[in-house]
């Protein structure tokens, strides 16, 4: 009989968010005999995917399968069952949001988002009842191509009651079990934050794994904000973690109705690694199930643009925020400032006017060879200074912007004029966001921090609010984003004017200048008092031979007046020795990105855990988009374009990892091959000292990745080897081999 309706209880849709799962799966849904704590049972057309904690009272997720169901259409059927798995998880655990990316849209009951990344060939939308006949329960009911009413789309409810009606059945039903031997399309594991964060429970982390340095930020009282300050591979989301975790059941076991929220700057990084942390480190998922006495979730985990979108529901609005996180939202901006570049350049306004007294510039916007630098120079401007500081052509803070004083991070307009051309073009720009009814993710959380000043939000406060507030990759926050901190927290958090605020943060893996807008003041006094530091120094993640090569590249970012926020790499390696190392120069680049994927596809296949251990990182963003999406390269690799992608590492096999660092912070890999550090990059004459920064930090963040091994690869059409790397070769902690 063919299978209709699929039924899973709400503790095996986590069991299940972690497997690994096969197209080959959405046949049978078949799972071995050896399957930890889930069974499968077939009633009639009806299949059930049981844990052991499954009962009567279970809430259930109820899917529509069969000729007529939701994987019937769509074309990766793995992502569309991710996607629903998320939607059920957010329904048991109101402390999971969706994605931004997804563009979830909701009327009344009814849930709609989209199926798999959208593309022009993919749009098909997913949909969803929240309440199905009157239930807690959440039924997935369909999918189209692309949008549609969600109250026009047939929904087969008679199906779904029946299957439910079965779930009593199923339940004492003691049906064979599979034989454990054959492929079934799935295998369970651990989630991807587990396997980072090691073995070892809460109370086994805090009696004896911690270092001194470690436990220290841990026992700080939660009466005045902490910065948690170390370089990468420190574990510094490790000891946030365990905080949050001991904090939260200190608080509930004492009865008390303190809320958390642990905020990162990535969703993937939220869901997928600091979930998985909790997890590891405590497997029964209490933290997910704590509630306050009005039965709201004691812990709330995503990022600040999750928490915007609940409060404000844009989606019902019939607006979209534009997503950065990830090489798609950065490509849409980067192709809205350059059409706003080309409106500038061919006004008869701007071009007979600003431009022609503008030499220098007028050449950098007509240049095609400079155009990319000046995109990327652009894009970090409007982002961390005109959409942060609220910079609008015609207002008073424009003619700050126009006639203040510059930092030596910031983009290179030495003239009133040169600044005059930024913000039109800045105008242009958001004259196109408003035609195509987007937000951008700064417009966004500017609103969002007026929302915070409002009446309303006054009311909601301490119902709404935190009582502690986690933030990992705090670097990654405009100054904007940080001020909107303190209005999150509920009155009651205030100790004698400092609030409870904890930030981990590495200046040095910031591949922006989100961190440097407005000051360093911030990390000292965010705005909720006075903060005390706490440094880490040893590192858990490398070894002593990358630790010393990451301590000599530090030489190569410019000297700067950050405050002390930016002082000399000090981390020490707590691991056995590895091997120094090593840089490879090649003539061309097509021999550089096909040497190296041989190479990594070899180790990858030698290792433990394969592909997903081994990550191929290219420092320059044009040529990995050209690598991507050759032909040469094809099925060498899994691409990470965004941070969304993290879960596909699960899938690599014998195949690398090929992505940039940005889109791996905070993950680590045995092997690393950072390819592309060329001097070309590095030539430009408008190049800024911020620039020359944020390419030294993509190399940093890019190389602190590797746990075993290092190689640094470049290539002479471009300039051969980066000047970053002279000090690493001088003093032997990166030493040239042949390929």
């Amino acid at each position: 009989m063919t299978l209709s309706v699929l039924v899973i209880d709400e503790d095996a849709v986590g069991i299940l968010d972690a497997a690994l799962i096969e197209d080959a799966w959405f046949s049978d849904f078949n799972v071995p005999a050896n399957a930890v704590g889930l069974r499968r049972v077939e009633i009639g057309s009806v299949v059930y995917l049981l844990s052991k904690k499954a009962d009567l009272e279970s809430g259930l997720l109820v899917v529509q399968i069969g000729e007529s169901g939701v994987f019937a259409s769509v074309t990766k059927p793995r992502s569309a069952f991710e996607r629903i798995v998320r939607v059920a998880l957010r329904q048991f655990n109101r402390s999971i949001s969706l994605p931004i990316q997804w563009q979830p849209y909701h009327e009344g009951s009814l849930l709609s988002v989209y199926a798999e990344p959208i593309s022009r060939k993919n749009q098909h939308r997913i949909y969803f009842d929240q309440a199905p006949a009157g239930s807690g329960n959440v039924f997935a009911f369909g999918v189209t191509d692309g949008p549609q009413v969600l109250r026009q789309v047939p929904m087969d409810i008679a199906s779904y009651e029946a299957a439910v009606a079965g779930l009593l059945d199923a339940l004492t039903i003691d049906q064979p079990t599979q034989d454990p031997v054959g492929n079934f399309g799935i295998l369970l594991s651990a989630p991807l934050g587990a396997q980072l964060s090691g073995s070892g429970s809460l109370e086994e982390w805090y009696e004896r794994k911690l270092s001194e340095e470690q436990l220290k930020f841990v026992d700080q009282p939660n009466d005045r904000p902490i910065r948690l300050r170390g370089a990468a591979g420190t574990g510094k989301t490790q000891a946030m973690a365990i905080k949050c975790l001991k904090d939260l059941y200190a608080d509930a076991d004492a009865g008390g109705d303190k809320t958390v929220a642990f905020l990162t700057h990535s969703s993937a990084l939220a869901h997928e690694v600091v979930r998985g942390m909790f997890y590891a480190l405590d497997p029964s998922a209490r933290w997910a199930q704590l509630q306050t006495a009005t039965g709201r979730p004691k812990l709330w985990i995503g990022t600040l643009y999750e928490l915007a979108q609940e409060q404000l529901s844009y989606e019902k609005k019939g607006l979209q925020p534009l997503s950065l996180d990830g090489r798609d939202g950065r490509e849409l901006q980067r192709m809205l400032i350059q059409d706003a570049v080309e409106v500038v350049r061919k006004s008869p306004r701007t071009a007979l006017g600003m431009l022609s007294e503008c030499q220098d510039m007028a050449t950098r916007i007509q240049d095609g060879n400079a155009r990319a630098n000046l995109i990327e120079d652009l894009m970090n401007e409007f982002a961390c200074v005109l959409d942060a500081e609220n910079v609008r052509k015609g207002t008073a803070e424009a003619d700050r912007y126009v006639r203040g004083a510059r930092e030596a991070w910031q983009m290179a307009l030495p003239t009133e004029l040169h600044r005059k051309i930024v913000l039109e073009i800045h105008d242009s720009y958001r004259d196109a966001l408003r035609k195509e009814r987007l937000l951008s993710m700064d417009q966004m959380i500017a609103d969002f921090g007026r929302y915070l000043s409002t009446h309303e939000w006054n009311q909601l406060r301490d119902r709404d609010g935190f009582d502690l507030i986690f933030v990992d990759e705090y670097h990654y926050f405009t100054r904007v984003e940080a001020m909107t901190l303190q209005n999150l927290f509920a009155s009651r958090a205030e100790h004698s004017g400092r609030w409870p605020l904890f930030m981990a943060y590495d200046l040095k893996q910031s591949t922006n200048d989100a961190a440097l807008g407005g000051r360093l003041e911030r990390f000292r006094n965010p705005g909720v008092g006075e903060s005390v530091p706490v440094e880490l120094k040893q590192v858990f993640r490398s070894t002593p031979q990358i630790a010393s090569f990451l301590r000599d590249l530090d030489a190569s970012f410019p000297a700067m007046d950050l405050e002390g926020e930016f002082d000399t790499y000090a981390g020490q390696s707590s691991k056995t020795d590895g091997d120094v190392p090593s840089l490879i120069t090649f003539d061309t680049g097509v021999e550089l990105i096909d040497a190296i994927l041989d190479q990594a596809g070899i180790i990858a296949r030698s290792i433990p855990g394969g592909g997903s251990q081994v990550a191929v990182l290219c420092m320059n963003e044009e040529l990995f988009d050209l690598y991507r999406s050759a032909g040469r390269t094809q099925g060498k690799f899994v691409s990470v374009t965004s941070r969304e992608d993290l879960r596909e590492l699960r899938y690599a096999r014998s195949r690398c990892v090929f992505s940039m660092p940005e889109y791996v912070a905070g993950l680590q890999f045995d092997t690393v091959f950072l390819v592309h550090v060329d001097q070309t990059d590095l030539s430009d004459e408008y190049l800024s000292q911020g620039a020359r920064r944020r390419y030294v930090s993509r190399a940093y963040l890019g190389a602190s990745r590797a746990a075993r091994k290092l190689v640094i690869a470049c290539c002479v059409e471009r300039g051969g080897r980066s000047v970053i790397l002279e000090s690493p070769l001088r003093n032997e902690s990166l030493i040239e081999t042949t390929a």
